[in-house]
């Protein structure tokens, strides 16, 4: 982490095992959601935050967006995960997970 005046610079590095659903929203929509892997992930990611008065706060970030779908085998799919993610999206698996996550995250920022 490092500060200059009201901007904030985080430098993270996401390290696990993939074992819940992984969802993306594009534009506000579910885009993807990939089943549980099993995989492990290693990436890193630099977020500024710019802090204003009254609270409000700006933010941009700098995130390798290909490596976590590439350890995941989602990008390019691979002949393990590509037959999951497509079923999981026919039998409607893929929208019930991207509302549990949708859920967890609204309880999770209304209890900050």
């Amino acid at each position: 982490m490092a500060e200059d005046g009201d901007r904030v610079w985080v430098r993270l590095r996401m390290q696990g095992r993939h074992t819940g659903p992984f969802v993306r929203y594009r534009e506000g929509r579910l885009d993807q959601a990939v089943p549980p892997t099993g995989r492990e992930i290693d990436c890193e990611q630099i977020h500024v935050l710019a802090l204003r008065r009254a609270g409000s706060w700006g933010h941009e970030a700098v995130r390798d967006d290909v490596t976590m779908p590439r350890q995941l085998g989602v990008f390019p799919p691979s002949p393990a995960v590509a037959p999951r993610v497509a079923a999981w999206k026919v039998s409607g698996r893929a929208a019930r997970a991207a509302e549990e996550v949708t859920r967890r995250a609204a309880e999770a920022a209304s209890s900050v």
